[in-house]
């Protein structure tokens, strides 16, 4: 699919700028469509919907499996990128005494499950920035014989800095810890490709950058680490043997099969996989050029205008998410709601403005946002 076709596609464009999609992406019209497949069988045929309870569940999981360079038995079906980290860290082997290493920027859903009972005495470490960035120095001098874990956001939501994966896993993995990523701001806009990059786990949302719907998320763990028995995972959808009912030992489904419990979100999955395949009609190549090209010309234009921006200008070093610094963030995107321009005005984060533009973005989109904050400096000044 050319990009130049994907922009019908999303209702809201008809009507708004919208450049937001590391919040929450629009649907799009077949992810409407989907929905309203299931809500009609719902309603008229139950015995057709339970015939297919899990196509959209395996087809997802094979369109995921695609996108970052898993197989398909690597990837499991969650409801959030949160479960998703929840599992990485319940599969690692905690020893007595060890450090899991973050980097300042986090996001707390992976440091919440070291903080739990029974991993709680784990150290925590957390590597500063210098100048925006991460300098892989730091990180390297964090990481020493005890470490479990590295444990990263692959692009960071409050910055927008990218991680370089595979040398985030060359230094975890030499000292024997495991890469854990969280991709939820970059799964969809950038390439991510988990075996050439050596990516131990990895976890997203769908509702993001994959287009997809709230209360699905996704959950990639290399076959290598297959071998543990994961948590919450008794249950007829995860056993070899569905009937079994404690007659004989519970023995998990091969794959990340054994992840899945209970029948799945039927109306949510619909909706993601419209926005899988989008993505990957489109190719994620093309998808991340148009993310850089769109989040290169915005900073230089937020820039030219005075702003200091917290996201790094190297696109090796960004992804979909810009943020720029100001005090007015909330009165800016009061600013641009009245406009019919959608962007996020910090309210998770102090003095910053969030602009995240996607595959259906233009510049010309973002041309529009540059020319109302030239006119919300002119009303401002002239207060």
């Amino acid at each position: 699919m050319d990009l130049a076709n994907v922009r019908p596609l999303f209702p809201i464009l008809k009507e708004r700028t919208y450049l937001f999609s590391g919040g929450h992406a629009p649907a799009s019209t077949p992810a409407l469509q989907a929905m309203e497949a299931v809500a009609s069988l719902w309603t008229h045929d139950m015995a057709v919907l339970y015939g297919r309870l899990y196509d959209d569940h395996t087809r997802a999981r094979e369109l995921l499996a695609g996108l970052i360079g898993a197989d398909v038995d690597e990837v499991a079906v969650t409801d959030s990128t949160g479960t998703g980290s929840n599992y990485a860290v319940a599969m690692v082997d905690i020893p007595k005494k060890g450090n899991v290493v973050f980097d300042e920027w986090s996001y707390p859903s992976s440091i919440f499950p070291w903080m739990l009972p029974g991993r709680d005495h784990i150290e925590r470490r957390f590597v500063k920035a210098r100048n925006g960035v991460i300098d892989y120095n730091d990180l390297e001098k964090a990481i020493d014989g005890g470490t479990v874990a590295v444990s990263i956001s692959h692009v960071t939501q409050g910055e927008g800095f990218r991680h370089d994966l595979a040398q985030a896993s060359r230094l975890a993995h030499a000292k024997g810890a495991v890469l854990i990523v969280d991709a939820a701001q970059s799964a969809g806009a950038v390439s991510i490709d988990v075996r050439r990059d050596g990516i131990d786990f990895l976890s997203t949302g769908a509702c993001k950058w994959l287009l997809g719907a709230t209360g699905v998320g996704f959950f990639y763990a290399a076959r290598r680490h297959m071998s543990h028995i994961p948590p919450h995972a008794g249950a007829p959808s995860s056993a070899s043997d569905p009937m079994n009912a404690g007659r004989e030992p519970f023995i998990p489904k091969p794959g990340a099969e054994r992840f899945t419990i209970g029948i799945p979100n039927l109306l949510g999955l619909a909706a993601s996989r419209a926005g899988l395949e989008i993505l990957a009609s489109a190719g994620i190549d093309a998808v991340e050029a148009r993310v850089l090209d769109l989040t290169g010309y915005c900073i230089e234009g937020l820039k030219s205008r005075g702003f200091d921006l917290l996201t790094p200008s190297d696109p090796k070093r960004r992804g979909g998410v810009i943020a720029a610094v100001t005090d007015h963030g909330p009165e800016i995107e009061a600013f641009m709601r009245e406009r019919k321009i959608d962007i996020f005005g910090g309210h998770t984060y102090n003095r910053s403005l969030r602009i995240d533009p996607h595959l259906f973005n233009t510049r010309e989109d973002i041309d529009r946002l540059l020319e109302a904050l030239d006119e919300w400096g002119r009303v401002e000044r002239g207060k």
